[in-house]
């Protein structure tokens, strides 16, 4: 959707903050509903990404172990990892001082994924780092 002025300037500030902000922006851009949001909707739309997002590299992982052989202990941790994150994201506004990128960082991606010529967990890792960031931005946007 296109953004108001106002909106546009807050999901700016916000993507400058991360890592990809690109990324940032495309995810407020396809997301968001409204033209002009409230503060509670951009936290809302970085949550929810955020979840769905994890949810679906944990279910990604999964698929990966079926067909695993030597990368079966890394695949492993991964996804140990991203049921740690699922679990944080679903109580996100409980946890809002929990330190979400040490439990990303438990997966490592040094690893050959079977059936792909790069692992995909490197850019699944980096995209869920970026929307960790947007989460905790927008959160203290919303208690400050």
């Amino acid at each position: 959707s296109l953004l108001d002025d106002n909106t546009q300037l807050a999901v700016n500030r916000i993507c400058k903050q991360t890592t990809d902000t690109k990324f940032c922006s495309e995810v407020f851009a396809n997301k968001l509903i409204s033209s002009s949001p409230s503060k509670k909707d951009l936290m809302n739309v970085t949550v929810t990404e955020a979840e769905r997002f994890s949810a679906n590299t944990y279910f990604f992982i999964s698929t990966l172990l079926r067909n695993a052989e030597d990368e079966r202990p890394n695949l492993q941790m991964c996804a140990e990892a991203y049921a740690i994150v699922n679990t944080m994201f679903r109580n996100a506004i409980l946890n809002l001082n929990y330190n979400f990128s040490a439990s990303v960082g438990i997966c490592k991606t040094n690893f050959i994924a079977p059936g792909y010529e790069t692992n995909p967990m490197i850019e699944k890792k980096r995209e869920t780092m970026v929307l960790v960031a947007m989460q905790k931005i927008v959160v203290h946007m919303v208690s400050s």
